[in-house]
């Protein structure tokens, strides 16, 4: 029966094997077998780790998201190419309209349709047409949509070698330029050391220059001050040391009115001094009375 055969193949190539129906937004696993994107979440959320159902291999899920792993792509054409072209063959009834006893076990390629052998006999093959068996017909389209699912298994995976490839060598073109830039920073970083010595050095020699320079003004003006200030004590000395005529002419005064008066060389007496307007007497004595 062409149901029958059809369901066969479909359940083998096109229907996830946790869901048991046609792949919806088919991820490819690490180990390379293809599931729902929903049953894998569903298994993720479970596990808290993503087990391939088949032969239990773990596949890493990039921030714990399964719509980030890749796509089967081939899969996913395919399942479309049958629900456009096959699937509503696929839901018909196996009996023939024209003939209810019978059953449309053949198919003409002219037609491109399923027939009764009787209406195969009566009305297509006397027009030429090409008539196959039901089966024959189904293994031929079988193997057709596997060569072409072997295309595009092939181009995919030619494809992934492509973009692998690519990514290869801008990795590597990264990690180039990364490298030229450190080196040129480290360069860079040598020659404005030897910028900041040189300079350090100019300003040093400069600056030193006028250090010394205020060293010998800042000696030279402490100098300057202790001379001033040793000028300032001169200055106040000859100030106050002026010539006094009065000491020496009051000194000779008070000489010239002190006078001595001889008593004679009666007694033990010789005189006295004597002071012009003076209230003292000065009596010398030779030697004392007996």
């Amino acid at each position: 029966m062409m149901a029958t055969s059809l369901k066969q193949a479909v359940d083998k190539n096109l229907e996830c094997p946790v869901c048991l129906s046609f792949f919806k937004d088919p991820k490819i696993l690490t180990c390379s077998h293809t599931f729902c994107k929903g049953c894998l979440e569903t298994l993720l959320e479970s596990h808290r780790k993503l087990l391939c159902p088949t032969c239990r291999k773990e596949t890493s899920v990039p921030g714990g998201d399964v719509g980030r792993l890749q796509s089967n792509i081939t899969v996913r054409s395919l399942v479309e190419d049958v629900e456009t072209q096959g699937h509503s063959n696929y839901n018909q009834e196996d009996k023939c309209k024209k003939h209810p006893n019978e059953d449309e076990d053949c198919f003409c390629l002219n037609c491109k349709k399923y027939v009764c052998c009787k209406c195969a006999i009566s009305e297509h093959a006397k027009d030429a047409h090409t008539i196959l068996e039901a089966g024959a017909h189904e293994k031929n389209n079988i193997e057709e949509l596997a060569s072409k699912a072997n295309a595009k298994i092939r181009n995919v995976d030619n494809y992934v070698t492509f973009v692998v490839d690519k990514r290869k060598r801008v990795h590597n073109v990264h990690e180039q330029l990364n490298d030229e830039i450190d080196d040129t920073y480290e360069e860079s970083v040598q020659k404005l050391k030897k910028i900041r010595t040189v300079l350090k050095n100019e300003v040093g020699q400069k600056l030193g220059k006028l250090e010394s320079s205020w060293e010998t003004w800042r000696s030279q003006t402490e100098a300057l001050t202790s001379h001033k200030a040793k000028c300032q004590t001169l200055e106040d000395l000859l100030s106050r040391i002026e010539p006094d005529e009065k000491l020496p002419r009051r000194t000779a005064e008070e000489g010239e009115r002190v006078g001595f008066r001889s008593l004679g060389s009666d007694g033990l007496q010789m005189g006295q001094l004597r002071q012009k307007k003076s209230k003292w007497v000065l009596r010398m004595h030779g030697r004392p009375p007996p």
